[in-house]
């Protein structure tokens, strides 16, 4: 399910606040200024369709005061996510010695400041050259490091491996306010995410490996593909998954697939048109699910949803990824049919998630449903958690962890 699009967007009108002024600043200030202007702009759009003269625009300076500042744009994108990663640092390393709920809510009290930073740390920084991205791995770094250590001192049994599995879960929960709108009020919404993200680390996942099934799994990880078309789309979701979108050309899939780039426009017109492609694949699944649900007579069980949706990703994981970092490149009428296939999803799994727990308010629900699809995605298609022997199982038992009392 993608996390991006019109509930994450923010008006082009609010890139141009009160550091917009081109006001008198000191070098450090003007740095931190373009940084955090050009983060927003990497948030909305994306980082192949922004400019240097964008960001200059914003900050009322001219293009050659930002590269004063900046050799080039993977520089600002570079600084954009360490600006970002500072605050998750400094809340963190600040509430070391103070109980993890304190520290969590640290975490979240940034998310909410600083919603560009996650989506950043995670779709733009595969565009970062090796120089400029391993210093941003290794801040990455030091916040998980720090997170485990306070995570493995209230539970001494935890392995590092399970951890940082959990880390990742709760920063996906705490990552929402970069996707997700709601009505609950920023401290309300603060407190739910802490509340939800403290589920995910304190998940016991030695329990779910000895005593909960796993999704099923069509065991179709490499399926057959008879045309040319679909391998083609195959292929691409591949290279779209590891690149990005903006980062593949059609010569790109056609040397993977050894034919020349142009012979692929004997298939698809366009580049566009393979993403659509690859988008409505996914989203037929989900209307198809979503259309036997309806016809079953019987409201959904909250748990066959999601195993159905773990283990839907588990065998699509490339496809999963593209789904959920791409959706921003699709043409407008592609975008509002995923989207609207995304509602209807998330809609099923908040009708049986307040049908479970009827004391539920529904903003909580929406919030926790996202949140559990957020720790979903993120589990699989991030790392090489999805290599673990009982994944399934794992993601299930934090997905239940985040949802249900």
């Amino acid at each position: 399910m993608s996390r991006t699009g019109p509930e994450g967007e923010h008006d082009m009108a609010a890139l141009r606040g009160p550091l917009s002024k081109a006001a008198r600043l000191s070098a450090a200030q003007r740095r931190d200024q373009l940084a955090q202007l050009a983060a927003q702009r990497f948030h909305l759009l994306g980082y192949h369709r922004v400019s240097l003269g964008d960001v200059a625009a914003d900050a009322g300076v001219t293009g050659p005061a930002v590269y004063r500042h900046f050799k080039n744009k993977e520089a600002l994108l570079a600084a954009s996510i360490a600006s970002g990663l500072d605050l998750v640092e400094e809340a963190v390393g600040g509430a070391a010695d103070a109980p993890l709920e304190t520290v969590v809510a640290a975490v979240a009290e940034v998310g909410l400041h600083r919603p560009d930073m996650w989506v950043l740390l995670q779709r733009e920084s595969r565009f970062l050259s090796p120089e400029l991205r391993a210093p941003v791995q290794e801040q990455f770094g030091r916040v998980v490091d720090a997170l485990s250590r306070r995570l493995r001192r209230e539970n001494t049994a935890l392995a590092h491996d399970d951890a940082r599995l959990l880390i990742t879960a709760a920063t996906a929960v705490l990552s929402l306010p970069s996707t997700t709108r709601t009505s609950l009020t920023p401290e309300d919404y603060r407190r739910t995410l802490t509340t939800i993200a403290l589920r995910c680390l304190r998940t016991d996942l030695a329990s779910a490996r000895a005593t909960m099934a796993g999704p099923d799994r069509s065991d179709q990880s490499d399926p057959a593909r008879s045309s040319r078309r679909e391998q083609i789309v195959d292929t691409a979701i591949g290279l779209f998954f590891a690149r990005g979108y903006s980062g593949v050309s059609l010569d790109d899939i056609g040397a993977a697939i050894g034919i020349a780039g142009p012979s692929i426009l004997h298939h698809y017109t366009t580049k566009a048109e393979i993403l659509v492609t690859a988008f409505d694949r996914a989203s037929d699944n989900l209307v198809e699910a979503q259309t036997l649900r309806r016809s079953a007579g019987r409201a959904p069980d909250l748990q066959e949803l999601v195993a159905a949706y773990i283990g839907y990703c588990l065998d699509n994981r490339s496809l999963l990824g593209v789904y959920v970092s791409e959706p921003m490149h699709l043409p407008p009428d592609a975008f509002a049919r995923t989207q609207a296939t995304v509602r209807t999803e998330l809609l099923d799994w908040t009708r049986a998630l307040i049908a479970t727990s009827l004391d539920l308010e529904e903003p909580v629900a929406r919030v926790r449903v996202r949140a559990a699809v957020a720790a979903i995605n993120d589990l699989v298609r991030l790392g090489h958690f999805a290599d673990r022997p009982q994944i399934g199982v794992e993601v299930l038992a934090v997905a239940i962890a985040v949802l249900l009392d």
